[in-house]
């Protein structure tokens, strides 16, 4: 079977959307690019503006023992956001969030995935990752 990606919008409002990420790796790495996109999403406020991007307060993740997962703010030099491994919750809420560095050459407001350490051989490698965003509007 091939490798596998699932996006689905579990939450949008205004202001905040909840994305889960998911995917199944059995023939390779993997690179999402966007993983996330303004345009995935509907519900934005039309007072604001333009959706430009999001900030990442909260991330949880579900990681198959062999891979690790980036994700990173797209861009002509992508810019990290975190990468994550195993189990475990990142809650950047109380310090701000994360926020992507809008003025990088080629900044699209995207947010891309990509794996590595897979192995063919090793059986199905899998990952869940829930991330709790802040839409970023310019205007």
């Amino acid at each position: 079977m091939p490798n596998q990606f699932d996006k689905q919008i579990v939450e949008e409002g205004y202001r905040n959307a909840v994305v889960k990420l998911s995917g199944s790796l059995d023939t390779s790495d993997v690179a999402e690019v966007p993983a996330i996109s303004p345009a995935d999403f509907s519900n934005n406020d039309p007072r604001a503006g333009r959706l430009t991007g999001f900030r990442v307060d909260h991330v949880t993740y579900s990681i198959g023992n062999a891979i690790e997962v980036l994700l990173e703010w797209n861009s002509n030099s992508p810019q990290q956001i975190t990468p994550v491994a195993g189990r475990g919750k990142i809650n950047i809420s109380d310090d701000g969030g994360l926020i992507p560095n809008t003025l990088l050459s080629g900044y699209d407001g995207t947010i891309n995935l990509r794996t590595s350490g897979f192995a063919p051989g090793i059986s199905r490698q899998n990952f869940t990752i829930l991330l709790r965003l802040i839409k970023l509007y310019s205007g």
